[in-house]
């Protein structure tokens, strides 16, 4: 987490973040807020028992939309939606009057696209109705959150939470009181333009992929360096990139070529970090350490995947029939219910082994033991994945040295070309922000 210490815990505050990964957003911004802080949610999320286990946990208010009529936790017409979201906005005055906090997801929704969406101005109205009801002087903070998952479809990935500066609004009271409707959509401009500085974007997915695989190629940890300076890198490559499209867009489109057939020759031969072929006394006794952890751990890491597999296949069947077509949810739903799931099995094989062996002891101690497995079949898994991988690319070396030189001199090229529109960026980037 970057810049918490910018949150001020004795002033009311609204959280405004972009929305990247379902139901998994919200834990993050409570541990980047040290406080209590209630969302708004879709009152769908809410239309079925486990939405509402689940969303109460974390104080969840409902949001209604018209397109939800009908369906579970939607309303039942346009009047009554409007009057269930002026309860829940009262509900919101009321708690930033009492110095609470929330969270306000302004795209209104959880999307995987590479740019922020359209805002809402749901943000803007209830942060001004709140101020303009206790007179200005609630002093409440607008604090811009950027979520960057360095891979959100991977267990155990790292994520990076940005706590943009927090802003009052004190400066929308007169305009507020002259053109409330206006003044809301021009507040929700600025909430837009702030989140922009702290939430890495492109135009497209496959560029906001391939940056952080181009910063790869120029910086050989790369992946070691801490995620807030893996965010700025490659933050500045984006801004680099959209400077030379527009500046020197043959060039870009040169380079593009390369990269392209640079990546996919790196693909086709399974390599996945290619300083990996050049540092060969780094890693030239990993694949036999690991080779003699996955043969003795084999035997203990197969029961815990047998132990572990059934409860968590389970997960994705349950998950599909209780949230139906909601897939922006779907995969957190299986998470959960995984979890849970592979719990209950614990419990049940523990009293299993218990009652077979008439021993209470020996069933508590196998509950105990069957996390431990599953969590080694995990690993074993990973490091399976990482042998293959090292030796793959100690057989390249040792049988196509020839291939790894050339792979080695295109690198070296491309990163040349990469650091010199950095250059040509950073020299510009004056007279740009000018």
């Amino acid at each position: 987490m970057h810049g918490a210490e910018k949150i001020d815990p004795n002033k009311p505050a609204i959280f405004v973040p972009n929305h990247p990964n379902g139901l998994l957003d919200p834990i993050l911004i409570m541990m980047a807020a040290r406080r209590p802080v209630s969302f708004l949610a879709k009152s769908t999320l809410m239309g079925n028992p486990v939405g509402r286990l689940f969303l109460g946990a974390f104080a969840a208010l409902p949001i209604f939309r018209m397109r939800d009529s009908g369906q579970a936790g939607g309303p039942s017409d346009e009047d009554n939606m409007r009057e269930l979201n002026e309860r829940t906005f009262s509900v919101c005055r009321g708690l930033l009057h009492s110095h609470g906090a929330m969270a306000i997801f302004p795209e209104g929704k959880t999307h995987s696209e590479s740019y922020l969406a359209e805002f809402k101005t749901g943000a803007a109205r209830i942060a001004l109705s709140a101020e303009a009801e206790a007179d200005w002087q609630d002093d409440l903070q607008i604090i811009p959150v950027g979520l960057w998952y360095e891979d959100k479809t991977l267990f155990r990935s790292s994520v990076l939470v940005v706590i943009g500066d927090p802003y009052d609004i004190q400066n929308y009271r007169d305009a507020y009181e002259a053109e409330p409707y206006q003044t809301a959509h021009d507040m929700t401009e600025a909430l837009k333009a702030d989140l922009d500085e702290v939430v890495l974007q492109a135009e497209n997915n496959e560029l906001l992929a391939a940056i952080p695989a181009v910063a790869r190629w120029v910086e050989p940890h790369f992946d070691d360096l801490p995620l807030i300076e893996q965010h700025e890198l490659t933050g500045e490559m984006i801004d680099a990139y959209s400077y030379i499209q527009t500046n020197q867009p043959s060039q870009l489109q040169q380079f593009s070529t390369e990269a392209r057939n640079y990546a996919r020759a790196l693909h086709t031969l399974g390599i996945d970090d290619p300083w990996e072929l050049e540092i060969p006394d780094a890693t030239k006794g990993r694949p036999w350490r690991l080779l003699t952890f996955l043969i003795c751990s084999f035997p203990f890491a197969l029961l815990g995947a047998i132990i572990s597999f059934i409860p968590y296949r389970m997960a994705r069947p349950v998950a599909t029939r209780i949230m139906g077509d909601d897939t922006s949810t779907i995969s957190t739903v299986k998470l959960i219910l995984g979890a849970l799931f592979i719990l209950i099995g614990y419990i049940a094989l523990a009293v299993v082994v218990g009652n077979w062996l008439n021993s209470g002891w020996i069933g508590l101690l196998s509950f105990a033991i069957f996390p431990a497995l599953g969590y080694l079949a995990l690993v074993w898994g990973e490091g399976f994945e990482e042998w293959t991988t090292l030796t793959s690319y100690h057989w390249l070396r040792l049988t196509r040295a020839d291939l790894v030189k050339a792979l080695k001199t295109q690198r070296e090229y491309l990163a040349d070309q990469v650091r010199g529109a950095l250059e040509d960026y950073r020299e510009a980037s004056p007279a740009v922000g000018d």
